[in-house]
């Protein structure tokens, strides 16, 4: 349940969600701490859903951070219902 809640936390700080068409983006701000905190869930997902894949952007002039998540057929609600809030996402 902890890990839950923490990604819970982490994804209640994303300023945007995009649906992609194999996963979701979200928008973080460039801070020390959103950094911290999505390196630390991508190094646990990668453990628990191998499958998932993790790219991360850094845009230019300090501008915000991208995480976007993407995987096979299933993904989305994977992502929706265990790693996100779901009212977040539609």
């Amino acid at each position: 349940m902890r890990r839950r809640e923490s990604n819970l936390d982490l994804f209640q700080e994303a300023e945007e969600v995009n649906e992609l068409s194999d996963g979701y983006a979200f928008r973080f701000s460039d801070t020390r701490e959103q950094l911290t905190a999505i390196l630390a869930l991508i190094s646990i997902e990668r453990e628990c859903a191998p499958l998932l894949t993790f790219e991360l952007q850094f845009a230019p002039q300090r501008g915000p951070l991208w995480l976007r998540i993407r995987g096979p057929e299933g993904v989305k609600a994977y992502i929706k219902n265990g790693l996100s809030s779901p009212r977040r996402l539609t």
